[in-house]
């Protein structure tokens, strides 16, 4: 009889355990329960009536025949004498009787019950839903309290949330510090916070919630403040807020906590920036800026402060330091800068260093007192130029001395060989400066006065150097923007056009200081060669290596291709010249210490025609002595010109025709100087000076010619001293290959195809718009990132 309700009770338990009835709408959840009330108020109905108390006879009956006793003897023992009591047999035969009775009574056992449940179940259902009950046990024990409350408690709300809730919580970094998204473990407890580390978050960071199901709408609280999620969909919740301050993170449904984190939000600290070295002057003069910057994600821009230390202290400018690629957290590099354009080369200047990182901060270094390099030049009219400018710089309000020296210059064409171009560039300062009271008036006469200087000076290599910096610096700052493909590779042809024409005027630079009497220096035992091909074989790595998305990579090399440029020597070296050899650069020295004479004579007659030296001699006719003084030097000087043109023309069998062209010219400037005429002798003087020059260069082109059958080496090659042992990229010699030791490590050919195929799949896959945007946005993180 018990069966039926008991089978009823453990069916409802089963399915309370398995939380199947919370899966049910309200109403649907409240019929299921009312039905099981039902069905075992029916079970039971049978056990209430059919259970009736046994009565005495039937339980002494039950132990008798459970005891295995015959005739009844627990009913005799109450069973009384029917005999008078004066009957002494009688009442012996009674004792007796009695006695074997309650020997029996030892012999009373009661069975084990005998239930009727197979007749009741002759199905055998108890077997499955006893399995059913250990399923069910085993899935709900954890919260087997709360299951069978919500299975007898149904909810007929309509929009109560029947599943629990779903929480999962991102941070995701600024951009900037380059770190990964975090993702938080759920701690239920509201106060399981205690028990963990807090997060360190920087500051800036944003977080990201999303919340399935549940009841009610969730809250983000940062700290102090409340934030309530956004519904995106059916029973979904989302939520991103900026982090600034705070202690802790929690999410809040329904007055329940669904996590709670601590966290310590981490400011963003200031950049660092000081001198690696003091500011240096290169063998170009060009400055070279050593600095060392650290921040503690990384610095975005550094800069150089240069102001004025004289009168005109407020004022300064600002240049921009190249930075190298990868890992910008610390930072130790050089920088560039060719300041000898600027209206302050020459002068003393104080120096800062400033760094920012991506939040704007910036820090600036203690100043370094500095003379920024300026370039020396030859020609006696750009010395002059370049020192009138910096007159300007010095004092621009003092404009009538430079008037008069520009006018004086302009009246003696033959000092700059008649060249109509600096004529009128000489004469526009002039007015320039006459009639235009405003101060950019004195700026671009400075400006004008640079560029006609190098016109003089050198023409076709201070162009060439010129257009490699720029070029250098726009590529660059291109790698550095993330600019397009097609755009770098622009740039990149076009420096390389630029380093074709550098190393041509550079060459040709050479054959002129050899013809000015530049005699060649050893090259220092850890020196390496490097050549014009290997020049551009390092460009068109760099190129490579940009193509393949390794563009940090590509940075650094050029700016070791920018380092070499800027620290190596032109020339020709050999250690194992021979004797004819040594002769030439015997002979070039001789000609080289006559262009000097012959400078000098110049120099001393453009002074004296411009009246700078007094006259001596007193009761003398003005400058009569030193005429004759002059002429005869002059004399000295073509003599000498001619007895090394004799053994020139013995040793290399012919004479270079400009030789002859500058005796010539010697005779003239002495028949001047000897009719005590200085500024007619400054014309011939001066194309004696370039036809030496000029003489020199072919003399140098003969003995490169030698040096080349010689040495076997060829001509033109660059001579740098990166280090021990080392060529000016930083890396060792080897067997037939180089090492990257240091600095910048060049990936080989395999690695390079490898990444350009990775990109390439990357690039793919970001134009199949099938991809979930999840991994759309991972892809253009990376493509932007490489």
């Amino acid at each position: 009889m018990l069966w039926p309700p008991l089978g009823v009770i453990g069916l409802f338990v089963a399915v309370a355990l398995f939380d199947a009835l919370t899966l049910l709408p309200g109403w649907l959840h409240l019929a299921v329960v009312v039905a099981f009330v039902i069905a075992l108020a029916v079970a039971s109905r049978k056990l209430l009536h059919g259970l009736v108390p046994p009565r005495r006879e039937a339980a002494r009956h039950r132990l008798e025949r459970d005891s295995g006793l015959s005739h009844r003897p627990l009913s005799s023992l109450e069973d009384k004498l029917a005999t008078p009591g004066n009957d002494a047999e009688a009442k012996a035969l009674w004792r007796a009787h009695r006695a074997r009775l309650h020997a029996q009574l030892a012999r009373l056992r009661v069975r084990l019950p005998r239930p009727g449940l197979a007749a009741a179940d002759p199905l055998a259902l108890r077997g499955g839903l006893l399995l059913v009950l250990v399923v069910a046990a085993v899935i709900g024990h954890q919260d087997w309290r709360d299951r069978l409350r919500a299975a007898v408690s149904p909810s007929l709300a309509v929009a109560e949330a029947i599943v629990p809730a779903i929480l999962d919580v991102w941070i995701n970094p600024p951009v900037y510090t380059g770190l990964p998204p975090l993702f938080l473990d759920r701690r239920v407890a509201d106060g399981a916070d205690q028990a963990v580390a807090p997060v360190r978050i920087p500051a800036g960071s944003a977080v990201l919630a999303q919340v399935s199901a549940g009841r009610g709408t969730p809250k983000l609280v940062v700290g102090q403040a409340e934030h309530t999620f956004e519904p995106v969909g059916t029973d979904a919740y989302r939520i991103s807020v900026e982090i600034k301050a705070g202690e802790r993170i929690a999410v809040v449904q329904d007055e329940d906590t669904l996590g709670a984190w601590p966290i310590v939000v981490v400011a963003d600290a200031p950049p660092k920036i000081e001198m690696g070295a003091p500011p240096a002057r290169t063998g170009r003069a060009v400055l070279r800026l050593d600095y060392i910057a650290e921040d503690d994600y990384a610095v975005t821009s550094a800069s150089a402060i240069i102001q004025r230390i004289d009168e005109a202290a407020d004022e300064s400018f600002e240049i921009e330091l190249l930075l190298p690629g990868g890992d910008r957290r610390h930072i130790e590099h050089a920088s560039y800068h060719d300041l000898t354009a600027h209206r302050w080369a020459g002068i003393h200047v104080d120096i800062s260093l400033a760094a920012e990182d991506a939040l704007g901060q910036r820090a600036v270094s203690y100043p370094v007192r500095v003379l920024l390099p300026e370039r020396i030049f030859n020609h006696p009219v750009a010395r002059v130029l370049v020192e009138l400018r910096k007159q300007l710089t010095l004092d621009p309000t003092a404009r009538f001395p430079v008037i008069r020296k520009l006018s004086d210059l302009y009246k003696r064409p033959q000092h700059f060989f008649h060249d109509l171009v600096v004529a009128l560039a000489i004469r526009v300062a002039e007015r320039r400066l006459i009639y235009d009271p405003s101060d950019d008036a004195v700026r671009q006469v400075q400006q004008l006065l640079w560029d006609t200087a190098l016109h003089i000076e050198e023409g076709e290599l201070a162009v060439a150097e010129r257009d490699l910096r720029a070029i250098q610096e726009a590529l660059m700052q291109a790698l550095e923007n993330n600019a397009s493909d097609a755009e770098i590779a622009r740039l990149m042809d076009q420096l390389q056009q630029a380093l074709n024409q550098y190393l041509k005027a550079l060459a040709e630079q050479l054959a002129e200081q050899l013809a000015e009497g530049g005699e060649p220096q050893p090259l220092p035992p850890d020196a390496e060669l490097i050549g014009g091909d290997e020049l551009r074989q390092l460009i068109e790595r760099a190129r490579q290596l940009s193509e393949s998305g390794a563009r940090d990579a590509a940075r650094d090399l050029l700016a070791q291709l920018r380092e070499m440029l800027e620290n190596m020597q032109a020339g020709l070296f050999d250690q194992q010249l021979n004797q004819g050899s040594m002769g030439a650069w015997k002979m070039m020295d001789q000609l080289d210490n006559l262009m000097r004479r012959q400078q000098h004579l110049l120099d001393r007659s453009y002074q004296r025609s411009q009246g700078n030296i007094p006259q001596s001699g007193e009761g003398q006719d003005s400058g009569t002595q030193e005429d004759l003084d002059d002429s005869r030097n002059q004399e000295s000087l073509r003599r000498a010109l001619g007895r090394m043109m004799r053994e020139l023309g013995d040793m290399l069998g012919a004479i270079p025709r400009p030789l002859g062209r500058a005796e010539q010219a010697m005779r003239n400037a002495r028949k001047a100087l000897e009719r005590g005429m200085p500024h007619q002798a400054v014309d011939p003087q001066t194309r004696a000076l370039d036809q030496m020059q000029q003489g020199m260069r072919a003399m140098a082109e003969q003995f490169m010619e030698q040096m080349s059958d010689q040495a076997g080496r060829g001509s033109g090659r660059l001579g740098a001293q990166p280090g021990q042992g080392r060529d000016p990229m930083g890396r060792r010699w080897g067997e037939g290959s180089r090492e990257a030791v240091e600095g910048v490590a060049i990936p080989d050919q395999m690695e390079v195809q490898r990444a350009r195929e990775i990109l390439d799949e990357l690039r793919r896959r970001r134009g199949d718009r099938a991809r979930p945007s999840q991994e759309l946005r991972y892809i253009d993180r990376l493509l932007r990132r490489f």
